[in-house]
């Protein structure tokens, strides 16, 4: 089993099969450079996100990809609109296919990856689906932390009622100008 340091950069392309053959894992971090979905998904991403990625063959023979991945990215507060820090973890979980029809015959809690056998497999654009996914659909302070404290209110509040128009109103003022006619036809 092949195993890198924690410091060392994860190799972008990969070959996937051989490395399910070999029970290979690889430990290391990846440059924010080399995420640009993340990078235009958050604020920023603060420093490099550490993975860990292995290569193996599960108890039915499939060839299987797992991983965990953690980042410290800065989204914005829906409420205030600042950067807010946020410690995103991922984890991944793929069986490795290589065709369409074992892709269509994996088991319904599988998911899988489909690569071309004769292609390295880009780790980069995997970890980083798997980062994106486990974005917050909406970020926000807590109360006490967020700088748009007053702005908004959690509270009951009246809402504004509608003035509500009276459909005969015409007919009283059609009633009013008869009225006024006639007293000048009776002047």
């Amino acid at each position: 089993m092949s195993t890198a340091s924690k410091t060392s950069v994860i190799p972008r392309k990969v070959d996937a099969l051989k490395s399910c053959t070999q029970g290979a894992t690889y430990e290391g971090i990846i440059m924010p450079q080399d995420m640009p979905r993340l990078s235009a998904a958050v604020v920023t991403i603060q420093r490099e996100v550490a993975a860990k990625v292995s290569f193996f063959r599960d108890e039915s023979n499939y060839r299987v990809v797992t991983g965990e991945f953690d980042a410290l990215v800065s989204v914005q507060c829906e409420r205030c609109l600042s950067a807010l820090d946020y410690d995103l973890h991922a984890e991944m979980d793929l069986a490795i296919v290589i065709s369409e029809l074992q892709l269509e015959n994996l088991p319904k809690e599988c998911e899988g990856w489909l690569l071309d056998e004769n292609t390295d497999a880009d780790l980069y654009e995997a970890i980083e689906e798997e980062l994106l996914l486990a974005l917050p659909i909406v970020s926000y302070h807590d109360l006490a932390d967020c700088s748009a404290q007053g702005q908004y209110s959690t509270g009951d509040f009246e809402e504004p009622v509608p003035e509500k128009k009276n459909p005969f109103a015409v007919l009283g003022r059609l009633k009013l100008a008869d009225k006024a006619d006639s007293t000048d036809k009776e002047s």
